[in-house]
């Protein structure tokens, strides 16, 4: 059987595995976790230098649950990623600065060792259940994520979406920045 032949079947499959994946509830970015509004997404970007097969921490970003009830992280995704490889995401957390963003895994020990972050009790994002936080919480969750270069030219994400749910709403919280890698320069 010819591709074209079956491409309106696949289509059809297509769309009914994505409505049996979300269990036929809508998903809404506007959820319980701060965040910028979509006008936002992918209005700054970051420059790290990196070889391919490099590592790349990514983490200048703060998951805060201003609800009520407990928010349970799904999964996370990298948006519009070309040549990068989500290795692993984990919450690290901290009551200084975030552990922000640099070449190699893990980050960088002056990062993840300034006083306040608590390196050693991350956990991993996915699965991971964030408790209501007050407006002036002293502990914030960071966001880290491990990348991986997989290519050598046009190495870019426009941003970091974060799926997760509130009992049976589920919601997508995105990042403000993305990431472009320089991988023929020593620098940006």
């Amino acid at each position: 059987m010819s591709v074209w032949r079956s491409l309106p079947a696949l289509t059809l499959l297509a769309a009914l595995v994505t409505s049996c994946s979300s269990g036929g509830q809508q998903v809404s970015d506007g959820g319980p976790l701060n965040g910028p509004d979509d006008t936002d997404a992918g209005s700054g970007e970051v420059c790290i230098p990196a070889k391919a097969g490099g590592s790349i921490a990514f983490g200048g970003d703060e998951l805060h649950n201003y609800g009520s009830k407990a928010v349970v992280i799904d999964r996370i995704m990298l948006r519009k990623a070309s040549g990068l490889r989500l290795v692993e995401a984990v919450i690290v957390p901290n009551s200084s600065a975030l552990i922000g963003y640099g070449a190699g895994w893990p980050p960088d020990p002056e990062a993840r060792n300034q006083p306040g972050i608590d390196w050693a009790h991350r956990r991993r994002a996915a699965g991971a259940t964030l408790s209501p936080q007050a407006d002036d919480a002293k502990v914030v969750n960071n966001l880290v994520l491990h990348l991986q270069v997989t290519d050598t030219t046009g190495v870019r994400m426009a941003g970091v979406l974060v799926h997760y749910h509130v009992g049976g709403s589920d919601y997508v919280w995105h990042n403000v920045l993305g990431l472009a890698v320089e991988t023929k320069k020593k620098s940006c």
